[in-house]
């Protein structure tokens, strides 16, 4: 019995980190990612722009290409 309890507790643990790790995202302004299909084809973007703002559309997926714009810096 407690075999099962820590086996299902394992396989949540997975489910969990898997689940944040689809979840990536830009952490800052200037960054940004474009989410892809098995093919390759793009199917969702999110970005943080050098103002701060905010965009995202579309799927986020495990595969992904990350980026940054090039922000002047504040003068």
């Amino acid at each position: 019995m407690r075999n099962k309890i820590a086996l299902g507790l394992a396989l949540a643990a997975t489910v969990v980190v898997g689940a944040a790790f689809a979840a990536v995202g830009p952490t800052g302004p200037g960054q940004f990612y474009y989410y892809l299909d098995d093919n390759g084809a793009v199917v969702g973007y999110q970005a943080i722009h050098c103002d701060g703002t905010k965009e995202a559309w579309g799927k986020f997926t495990r595969n992904y290409a990350d980026g940054y714009f090039i922000c002047d810096p504040e003068i």
